[in-house]
């Protein structure tokens, strides 16, 4: 009995062990690091061309402060700029004060009427509403932005959830930090980058331990882009471990008390 007993507690330890696994997958950029002196980075970040019921936040200021209150019902009772636009710090604010791009590839303006932005970038839809401005309107200032440049990065990032973007261009490291990082039990060689294009939806795989991660044509994120980060297999075997502790450790219980009364 007691060499039973022996032979049991052996088998405990050696399951406990195969809990356990390396940390391969759960570092950045480890990969050949001591022979990367240089590697190419990405270009500019391609430009967004505006499709229907793309969001717009488009702000027409002008000297007159009554005009200005026309075009940007966020601004100052005054109708002078404050420079923050406040109002537009929660999507719903976003969408009730955001110019909506029609089916018909349009935003209808106050005085102005009907513009159509559809495929045109953005610096290219200020020119144009500035075009139309200069026509009613006296020495007329345009801003346009994208107010639904919105990721959602979910799995195994400490902050999961969806992260809107108004710089213009967002890349996915940039986007990992937004969601304050990675976990400890993340699997960075797989990462999956969910991408919409048209009626379609194209995964595409990343692999965050190498450099080849700046070479990805998902480095610069897009508008809907969902960013899914799964658990490495430390993480599983840590959660099976727990289960195989609690087994072993109610065995060891009983092949104790069983010696006991053997003896």
């Amino acid at each position: 009995m007691k060499k039973r007993y022996i032979f049991y507690l052996c088998v405990s330890s050696i399951l406990i062990q195969t809990a356990c696994s390396n940390t391969k997958n759960i570092t950045m950029f480890q990969t050949n690091v001591e022979k990367a002196d240089y590697f190419q980075v990405p270009g500019a970040a391609p430009e967004h061309k505006i499709k229907p019921y793309d969001n717009l936040y488009l702000s027409i200021l002008t000297l007159d402060s009554e005009v200005n209150k026309l075009f940007n019902p966020s601004l100052a009772g005054n109708g002078i700029y404050t420079g923050t636009q406040q109002m537009f710090g929660d999507p719903t604010s976003k969408y009730i004060n955001g110019y909506r791009v029609s089916a018909d590839s349009t935003i209808i303006l106050p005085i102005l009427g009907k513009i159509k932005l559809v495929d045109l970038t953005l610096d290219q839809a200020e020119d144009r509403v500035m075009r139309r401005a200069q026509e009613y309107l006296k020495e007329p200032t345009v801003q346009v932005k994208l107010l639904n440049f919105k990721v959602n990065i979910s799995g195994e990032v400490k902050n999961p959830g969806i992260y809107y973007n108004y710089e213009g261009s967002l890349n996915i490291l940039d986007a990992l930090s937004e969601a304050n990082g990675y976990t400890d039990f993340a699997d960075l060689s797989n990462v999956t980058v969910k991408r919409h294009n048209g009626n379609r939806i194209y995964t595409h795989k990343v692999d965050f331990t190498n450099n080849s991660i700046y070479s990805s044509n998902v480095f610069y994120l897009q508008p809907n882009d969902m960013v899914y980060i799964p658990p490495s297999k430390l993480k599983r075997r840590n959660v099976n471990s727990d289960t195989y502790s609690k087994l072993l450790g109610t065995l060891s219980v009983l092949l104790v008390a069983a010696s006991i009364f053997a003896l």
